[in-house]
């Protein structure tokens, strides 16, 4: 604690229970479940012995609890974001109740609305290449037939055709996407780092 104490007094951290600290209290708040903390105390096992183990093994033992009921949410980074306008697609919006993981049913389930006109990442639209096919996340394929890019040449929207009799295994670009509607959320998502990196740190 005393070596933590140094981020605390210098205003690095907000408190002890800062999200990027290796104590209980900010590994509690980073998203870890108690259960997880309990079994990997219990695998450690009754001794004496120095027994030094990697934070790896908490962070695995912490996913397969929340694995399994863990909701999914799509989002796409709203400043980079492209438009696929797929001109087969439903001319009405139409709604479809999907399982939030298809593992696991007490993941619950989610509405996904299917439009012709959906929104992907930037990212992602990079590497998509004309006549390419794709499949797009719980709907199926799409060959994408048109990239339009601006003067600087930066893609601005892509048009292509839905492809739903294609096999999922034969394409190379698996993408997440969001239908273009009103009901849209807007987020904010904060990725913590960690803030001492060293496996040991020195006196």
């Amino acid at each position: 604690k005393r070596k933590l104490l140094w981020f605390v007094q210098n205003g690095k951290v907000d408190g002890w229970d800062d999200p990027r600290f290796p104590t209980v209290q900010g590994i509690v708040r980073r998203g870890l479940k108690i259960e997880a903390l309990i079994q990997f105390i219990l695998e450690q096992g009754a001794s004496k012995n120095l027994n030094l183990m990697e934070w790896d093994k908490l962070w695995t033992i912490n996913k397969k609890i929340i694995d399994p009921v863990c909701p999914r949410h799509t989002a796409v980074i709203e400043e980079r974001k492209v438009l696929l306008t797929l001109t087969d697609g439903p001319d009405e919006p139409f709604v479809r109740i999907i399982p939030r993981h298809k593992k696991y049913d007490g993941a619950g389930e989610k509405a996904t609305t299917f439009t012709k006109r959906i929104w992907i990442d930037y990212a992602d639209a990079e590497y998509i290449s004309v006549n390419e096919e794709v499949t797009l996340m719980d709907w199926g394929n799409a060959i994408v037939k048109e990239i339009i890019k601006d003067q600087d040449g930066n893609i601005t929207q892509l048009v292509g055709v839905l492809h739903l009799q294609g096999s999922v295994k034969t394409t190379k670009l698996k993408l997440t996407w969001l239908a273009e509607t009103s009901e849209l959320v807007n987020l904010s998502l904060v990725e913590f780092d960690y803030l001492i990196t060293k496996k040991k740190v020195c006196s």
